[in-house]
């Protein structure tokens, strides 16, 4: 069984991890690290790639397990995140064709990072028509069983560095750019619509 972090909006990397299994593990008793995907995503906007994240509260300087993570909603960064997500993809249809669906998790006000993100990865999981279940798994355990795929590493970095042989799409500011792989799910999402689930 594979074992992954939670991540908000995680890049195609992750959701192709999880494609084709019946059942997989979500870590819960991590301590939180900074600087990863576990609470940032990436988009590509007009001025290149844009970092969005999620502002998470330090209690008491001491660890917290990813379970007990708090969000720091004192900043209106809900309404940041969807303005920068409507300015970089809303000339493309795909963005006003799942906008509706997308919209609430902007503007219900989340307590734990793991609910956020649990929340907006169902979803994304549903768009990508990807049947998989998630269990959360029940104590930290550095090393897996032999019969275990670790799949944490894949949030450790903070930028979109990984997987650089991504197979290119379409996206809205290849004009300017390159293809930029790395990106998050809802990159694929808004430049393809209902045809990225073919793409994995």
């Amino acid at each position: 069984m594979k074992l992954f972090a939670t991540a908000y909006a995680p890049p195609l990397a992750y959701l192709r991890g999880m494609n084709r299994e019946n059942v997989v593990q979500m870590e819960m008793h991590e301590f939180f690290v900074k600087q990863t995907l576990r609470n940032r995503t990436h988009i590509l906007s007009p001025n290149g790639i844009q970092a969005l994240i999620i502002p998470v509260k330090h209690e008491n300087r001491t660890k917290t397990a990813v379970k007990d993570l708090k969000i720091s909603n004192d900043s209106n960064w809900q309404r940041q995140h969807w303005r920068s997500l409507d300015a970089a993809y809303r000339r493309w249809a795909f963005f006003e064709f799942y906008a509706d669906d997308l919209a609430p998790f902007y503007e219900k006000e989340f307590t734990y990072l793991y609910d956020f993100n649990s929340a907006v990865l169902e979803w994304l999981l549903g768009v990508y028509k990807i049947d998989v279940g998630i269990i959360p798994n029940s104590t930290y355990e550095k090393e897996l069983a032999p019969t275990e795929t670790d799949c944490r590493a894949q949030c450790d970095t903070g930028v979109p560095e990984f997987n650089q042989s991504e197979k290119s799409y379409p996206q809205v500011f290849s004009y300017k750019e390159t293809f930029t792989p790395g990106l998050s799910a809802y990159d694929l999402v808004f430049n393809m619509g209902p045809a990225c689930s073919s793409y994995l």
